[in-house]
């Protein structure tokens, strides 16, 4: 019921969304006075008036802002030629999203309501933009957007960095959290408690991954942080699990979380740790994002600064002979990342039915000469299995060291993932380890079967289990972590070629075919494989054993402690199913 309402809403919605004041009608009015259930959107009889506005206004100091999309630059009224052109340029990039209050990057949420790739004359509205933001800079902020909120019957989302495929970040009529100046980070040398002992960082919600690896690397420690700098550690990367490049040495970022803070639903400040409100910090570290309360910060286990080094290299059909030759060499590159894998190693690529290409096989602990000869094996199976076409030389093998984590990521990540844009569509799934460690026929068959459709692969490769880790940097406590990525050899993202060119309705095209078409041709060779809950897709047909693998029961549980009235929601999160959106965007209790 749930997803069939979302997917005929959106066209409505374009067409009925406004400026935070409009007026819908006396019909609506009326019908969404008998629908209590429901919270309300603007021009509903019980949106809150102007002076109720302005007095949030002074309650938060001035800091609430009224959304004007990013793209209206692009229409009239307020049409900049230059500023619009600028814009359609950088589209999708999160350097658009991220300083910006209400902006979003899931463009299948964002609905082509006001961007640049409609006419300069066609109206710019809000859509699912929140109507309001506040510039959250103080727990008494957060306090003040949820009284408001619940007071108001009126939906509250909370946008740390916009950096999610669901639209969770926003919704129609919503008053939004803006947490990103909310974003010190401070260096605790000697944390100390009953399951640790040791330096700690503590980052309040608003603090880039890059950020703060930056300022702990300079205090002469090393953070597990999300890939993409400008993904915010504490909130929902944290809260989904957070896999990194270091994830195979020092495991999930949720892994190292030593407490949380937050601001539950009654407006009450909440410290939870593996010895205090245990329940609440099971589930916040790792157990979906936004829906228990509003992470004000956390505080997570650092490690010392080591040396690391990491490869990139490349190969494509013509290199490697031609197209069977080329799978040939895909199958041959996945069968020996294992065993580098095994050693704490983490492989980031990509590839399509044309070229695979690394971006990073990083090695901490290791120097370039001793990655080189790990990657040996890996080199001579491509040799071998592509008839002397696959070289090191031919694979343009670069090798890199640094003294530490984060200036090796400066130096050759960073730059590459701050320019990645995804299309309308996008899902996800894992390869099991178990399906790596058999007969991968049918998987490699599936594979190439999905890429020769025009779609291509995002890979974060790993080994959360391995036995250097389990040394180095076991779990801090037990935690919501999905079990099935635990259990990974990889975790792939799937998307359908996409330009901002499209007609929008292809947008809904693609994801009707990678629903319903694309991934049962993966889910017939690695069944039951599941996907990492941020990144997959909205309509996963059973998101609590996909996203939650058997963690769902006992996270609702919590759900309904801490937060019985379900006023905090998120599309996949837990307690999603309590609600559903009407044909105009509002959301309602079912």
């Amino acid at each position: 019921m749930l997803l069939r309402t979302i997917t005929t809403s959106l066209a409505f919605w374009a067409l009925t969304a406004e400026i935070p004041h409009a007026v819908l009608g006396s019909e609506t009015s009326a019908a969404v006075q008998k629908a209590l259930h429901c919270r309300y959107i603007p021009g509903d009889a019980g949106w809150p008036q102007p002076q109720l506005w302005d007095q949030l206004n002074r309650t938060v100091v001035g800091r609430l802002i009224a959304t004007v999309p990013v793209g209206s630059v692009c229409h009239h009224p307020n049409y900049d030629e230059a500023k619009c052109n600028e814009l359609t340029t950088n589209w999708g990039l999160a350097q658009l999203c991220v300083p910006r209050p209400a902006e979003f990057l899931a463009l299948y949420f964002q609905n082509n309501t006001c961007t640049p790739f409609t006419p300069s004359s066609t109206r710019c509205v809000l859509g699912n933009y929140a109507s309001y933001s506040i510039d959250a800079r103080s727990i008494d902020d957060v306090r003040a957007g949820i009284s408001f909120a619940q007071k108001h019957n009126i939906r509250l989302v909370i946008k740390n960095s916009g950096h999610d495929f669901y639209g969770q970040s926003t919704g129609k009529g919503a008053l939004s959290l803006w947490m990103h100046n909310y974003n010190e980070t401070t260096i605790i040398h000697n944390y100390s408690s009953s399951y640790y002992n040791g330096p700690a960082l503590h980052v309040q919600t608003g603090a880039e991954g890059a950020a703060a690896g930056t300022y702990a690397s300079a205090q002469g420690y090393t953070v597990v942080a999300g890939s993409c700098p400008t993904v915010k550690m504490a909130g929902g990367y944290l809260g989904g699990g957070g896999h990194s490049y270091l994830s195979g040495m020092y495991g999930f970022a949720a892994d190292n979380v030593l407490e949380w803070e937050i601001v539950t639903a009654d407006g009450e400040r909440v410290v939870a740790t593996p010895t205090q409100n245990a329940d609440i910090y099971w589930a916040l570290s790792g157990g979906g994002p936004g829906t228990y309360g509003v992470v004000l910060s956390a505080t997570v286990r650092v490690f010392p600064n080591e040396v690391t080094s990491n490869a990139a290299f490349s190969f494509s059909v013509s290199q490697a002979g031609g197209v069977e030759q080329y799978w040939n060499a895909v199958s041959v590159f996945h069968q020996q990342l294992k065993p580098l894998l095994d050693q704490g190693m983490v492989a980031e690529y990509g590839f399509t039915n044309e070229t695979l290409v690394v971006t990073g096989v990083m090695a901490p602990g290791q120097t370039s000469d001793s990655l080189q000869s790990s990657l040996q094996p890996l080199v001579e199976a491509l040799t071998a299995k592509s008839c002397s076409q696959l070289t090191a030389q031919s694979l343009g093998m670069k090798l890199a060291q640094a003294d530490n984590y984060h200036d090796l990521y400066k130096a050759e990540i960073q730059s590459h993932l701050a320019g990645l844009v995804f299309g309308a569509a996008v899902a996800g799934r894992f390869v099991p380890r178990r399906g790596m460690d058999g007969d991968t026929t049918d998987l490699d068959t599936a594979l190439r079967a999905i890429a020769d459709r025009g779609y291509s692969y995002a890979v974060i490769a790993l080994n959360a289990r391995n036995s250097v880790r389990n040394r180095t940097a076991p779990p801090i406590a037990p935690n919501a972590v999905q079990p099935n990525f635990n259990d990974a050899y990889s975790s792939l993202m799937i998307s359908p070629r996409w330009s901002n060119s499209y007609p929008w309705s292809e947008a809904q095209v693609l994801q009707d075919q990678l629903m319903n078409e694309i991934l049962p041709i993966y889910d017939a060779a690695a069944p039951d494989a599941g996907g990492y809950k941020n990144e997959a897709n909205w309509a996963e047909k059973d998101i609590k054993k996909s996203f939650y693998a058997g963690t769902y029961e006992r996270l609702e549980d919590i759900k309904k402690k801490v937060d019985p009235s379900g006023f905090f929601y998120g599309i996949t999160s837990v307690g999603f199913d309590q609600f559903e959106w009407d044909s105009e965007g509002r959301l309602c209790k079912v």
